[in-house]
């Protein structure tokens, strides 16, 4: 299981992850009034931090979370900043996927959220038109009531969760709500052999929105336990993305 933690907005929160077994940190640029938006340079300078702290366990990898639904100031970002995996966070289209795929450098993994709001899903009708314009994993995170998308802290329903699992053929992320105690309710989410990681971002903070090292490593030791939920070996799905060596053509089946 991979564990992403997003909204780092210094290079302070690089150094608290260091040696903590977290694979992603997300860095939000193109979010405007998001309260973790970032400049491109502050994108740059961030990624770049991240990347120095990997060694030499390989984790930390940059994830670049974005509202951006033009290509050219998305291949900017990935340009200037280095990552080499993107998150869109909106509504982005397969149309935008499609010609990103063409347009980013080779070996870039686009991650798509699926927005899911109660028992709907708004991206559901077009799943697989995202898998056939190139989308190497899916993200599925909620929406909260008042309409927010991103580090709304709002958990997924689990059973609409388990259907969107049952539709996807790519790896995928759970966020939404993600906590220590939550874990048993996606069970049959996290037993699916396309299971990837966890997004966390409200649950992985103190009171005062600080990082919590405490509360990230007791995230994913519930997540990562030899309980019920979790005792199998590394997913396929993990292994499909990450072997695939930037080579679009060969789709994660």
């Amino acid at each position: 299981m991979r564990l992403k933690i997003c909204g780092l907005t210094q290079t302070g929160d690089i150094e608290i992850l260091r040696g903590l077994p977290v694979d992603f940190v997300g860095l939000w640029h193109g979010i405007d009034g998001g309260h973790a938006n970032l400049s491109l340079a502050e994108l740059s300078r961030l990624a770049a931090a991240a990347r120095a702290a990997r060694e030499p366990a390989g984790r930390l990898e940059p994830v670049l979370v974005t509202f951006l639904n033009t290509v050219a100031p998305l291949c900017r970002a990935v340009d200037e900043s280095g990552v080499r995996w993107v998150q869109l966070h909106g509504f982005q289209t397969p149309a935008l996927v499609h010609a990103l795929r063409g347009a980013l450098p080779a070996g870039t993994r686009i991650v798509k959220v699926l927005h899911v709001r109660g028992e709907r899903c708004v991206e559901r009708p077009v799943i697989r038109a995202y898998e056939t314009a190139g989308v190497d994993c899916f993200l599925m995170d909620t929406v909260a009531a008042d309409g927010r998308v991103g580090s709304t802290g709002q958990p997924l329903d689990a059973a609409t969760t388990l259907s969107l699992v049952q539709e996807v053929n790519r790896p995928f992320f759970l966020a939404g709500g993600i906590s220590a105690d939550n874990h048993a309710v996606h069970q049959a989410a996290i037993l699916d052999e396309r299971f990837f990681g966890i997004d966390v971002d409200s649950n992985a903070r103190d009171a005062d929105r600080r990082l919590c090292p405490a509360r990230i490593a007791a995230i994913s030791r519930r997540w990562t336990s030899c309980g019920p939920t979790t005792a199998r070996p590394t997913t396929a799905g993990a292994k499909t993305i990450e072997q695939r060596g930037g080579d679009h053509g060969q789709r994660v089946r």
